[in-house]
């Protein structure tokens, strides 16, 4: 099925290569001119260029706007990357790139800190593309919005549905992480809590305590005395518990901090894939598309071989 897909799309490079043959020599210059920009990678030149190239109807086509959306995303120009996708969207339906731009839109909301609509364009296109090889990325950043958004029990269904069901993606190590994380803020809540608890039955006590001390030092009891003793008995207990907690929250967030650097690496290095695929094919679809621009480039040049290499 991966191989089927590369030939139809490397079929649909060369026929919309070929159809600027017959196009004006003005619309093919500017497209031969974005071309020439996409092919060397100059991201923030290639988007303007293509976008003066789909200025004209003959270049207007979902290939080319597949193009001009890619050269956004490289060159970091995100509000038009996800004004692009949502008109890619709406206008090529059908289109054998439309799986990968709601991935892409999806993922650009998730960049923009959007995460609510980030969430709702990546489960629609779980819904509709559960076998497609970006599946568990988009799993992954599902879960990060909600990460992000403080659903912590949510996300970790996520984060280990990736472990368990794609151990070979690239996101397990960063799912784990995560787990890690948020069994760690878990337990610190739970210090938290019982520091919370303990310190105001310490209150409590030391309260108690400083009555009976002045019940003691007017009545002189033994009865007042007796309980003098235990109430001190009791805030020393309390008093040990809170250090106690104290040092395991202190430890707890020294393990935090020591750990958080790795973690945050791993993270970034799981965010950093291509604006195509998570897997090995995103080479492929980047090396198909520089090759349609030497393509056309060679083809309205007359058929230069050295231009084509």
């Amino acid at each position: 099925m991966k191989k089927l897909l590369g030939i139809i799309f490397a079929a649909a490079l060369f026929c919309g290569a070929s159809g600027f043959l017959f196009a004006s020599d003005a619309s093919s210059a500017a497209y031969l001119e974005a071309c020439k920009a996409f092919s060397r990678g100059e991201w923030e030149s290639a988007e303007l260029l293509l976008r003066k190239a789909v200025a004209y109807p003959q270049n207007n086509n979902a290939d080319t706007n597949y193009m001009l959306i890619t050269a956004e995303i490289y060159a970091d120009d995100s509000i038009r990357a996800l004004k692009d996708t949502e008109a890619f969207l709406h206008n090529y339906p059908g289109s054998i790139y439309t799986p990968r731009i709601q991935y892409m839109r999806g993922k650009l909301l998730y960049n923009t800190g959007d995460y609510e609509k980030a969430i709702i364009i990546l489960s629609d296109f779980c819904h509709q593309y559960e076998s497609s090889e970006l599946y568990p990325s988009a799993l992954f950043y599902i879960a990060e919005s909600l990460y992000a958004g403080y659903k912590y029990d949510e996300a970790e269904t996520l984060y280990e549905r990736i472990i368990t069901q794609y151990p070979q993606s690239d996101k397990v190590s960063a799912s784990q992480f995560r787990m890690e994380s948020i069994a760690q803020r878990s337990r610190e809540e739970k210090l938290l809590y019982l520091l919370k608890q303990t310190g105001e039955e310490y209150l409590a006590a030391k309260e108690d305590y400083e009555k009976q001390l002045r019940l003691y030092n007017s009545e002189a009891i033994n009865t007042t005395r007796e309980r003098l003793v235990d109430s001190q008995r009791k805030n020393q207990e309390l008093e040990e518990q809170i250090r106690d907690l104290e040092n395991q929250i202190a430890e707890l967030k020294a393990e935090q901090e020591a750990r958080s650097d790795e973690e945050q690496a791993v993270i970034v290095a799981a965010k950093k894939e291509d604006v195509f695929t998570e897997t090995s094919s995103t080479e492929e679809d980047l090396k198909l598309l520089k090759q349609k621009a030497r393509l056309v480039q060679w083809m309205i040049d007359g058929g230069n071989q050295n231009d084509a290499k």
